[in-house]
């Protein structure tokens, strides 16, 4: 099924004099779901880049199990449904489709995941965006560390079937040998950029209560330390389960308009999170000209440079670490000013232009042995 989304925003194909001296591609680009379905980091970061892609003037078709949406700029190819008694195994099921599909009619593929049974297609560059042996060991619930575990066999057989290997971090690659580039994530520094902050303390928290992103956790640190020294401080939300304490707002999930919007107006964002093989929440915030406080964790430790650009921190200084920001407007201003400094490190023009170098090289590289 071949379903067309808008070719770019203003519903025409415009290249601009940045497409003079580079080739255009046609691109296959493969993630299970797409961010419509599924608001997962992975999701979010294969479809944007392949509408920074197509605004770039290269065709993309994106292969999925999601129907195309509003948001799209690219073609989207979605695979048949399956049973709901068969979710369980979605992602298996994905890399039996992708295994099957002929990508001949592309300059190169591009994979999101589930390629380990991608034999025999080149040129083919896939990105890993963390480490299945850190998601083990960090798993909360059994079965998710069960998954995990299978993945890491699996991870390292992607890797061996890729003709190109990419991480997103320092981490990844140590994690995964056969990873020979790094190429972090990308933020859209356009829609997450400095707004006017509340005008009282305010802390932001967006990921999930339970599991590794820890939201309970924070919201009882906030409830126990930080309101009781600043009491007119309020925790903000966007999470999958409400949490109570005095001063929380739950907002839920939220438009990306809204999410810009809470990043712009909040003092502190903090997601106290045991892993993470990037963190692009973090990124948004200091795009956002919001401070970042957070735990020690592989992505955080990377995103800012240990410290230099935000504040690592244990859990039983983590309510302090907070309140420091909260209460010294001066400390605060210069990790606002660090962290906007960062942020361009991860702009998608950069991003992209990393990956569009990539590209080439491999399909000169394939065009040269045939």
């Amino acid at each position: 099924i071949y379903s067309h989304c808008h070719v770019n925003r203003s519903g025409s194909i415009s290249i601009g004099r940045h497409f003079l001296f580079r080739s255009l591609m046609k691109i296959a680009m493969t993630h299970v779901d797409l961010p419509n379905e599924f608001k997962a980091g992975v999701a979010n970061q294969a479809h944007y880049l392949a509408n920074e892609l197509v605004e770039r003037g290269h065709q993309v078709t994106m292969f999925t199990f999601s129907p195309a949406y509003s948001e799209c700029l690219y073609q989207v190819h979605q695979y048949p449904k399956f049973p709901p008694y068969l979710s369980k195994f979605k992602a298996f099921l994905f890399a039996g489709q992708l295994a099957k599909t002929n990508f001949s009619n592309f300059d190169i593929l591009h994979t999101h995941g589930d390629s380990y049974l991608v034999w025999g297609k080149h040129p083919h560059l896939r990105t890993f965006h963390g480490a299945a042996q850190d998601e083990a060991k960090t798993a909360v619930r059994f079965r998710r560390r069960l998954y995990q575990t299978v993945m890491i066999g699996l991870e390292q057989l992607n890797a061996q079937v890729a003709d190109l290997s990419v991480g997103v971090s320092q981490t990844t690659q140590d994690r995964i040998p056969l990873v020979s580039s790094i190429i972090p994530c990308g933020v859209n520094v356009r829609q997450f950029h400095p707004g006017t902050k509340s005008d009282h303390p305010t802390v932001l928290f967006v990921g999930t209560k339970t599991g590794r992103k820890r939201g309970s956790f924070l919201a009882e640190v906030f409830t126990n330390e930080i309101r009781a020294t600043v009491p007119n401080a309020e925790l903000w939300t966007v999470a999958d389960q409400s949490m109570d304490g005095e001063g929380i707002i739950n907002f839920g999930k939220v438009s990306l308009e809204k999410l810009s919007e809470l990043y712009q107006r909040a003092w502190v964002f903090c997601m106290p999170s045991l892993y993470e093989g990037f963190g692009v929440p973090y990124v948004e915030a200091m795009a956002s000209g919001t401070v970042v406080v957070t735990s020690h964790n592989p992505g955080a430790q990377e995103v800012l440079a240990g410290g230099k650009y935000g504040i690592l921190a244990a859990d039983k200084i983590l309510g302090q670490r907070i309140i420091n920001f909260l209460q010294d407007q001066d400390l605060r201003a210069f990790y606002e000013q660090q962290g906007l400094l960062r942020a361009q490190d991860f702009s998608w023009e950069s991003v992209v232009q990393r990956y569009e170098t990539l590209y080439q090289d491999l399909i000169d590289r394939f065009q040269k042995v045939s």
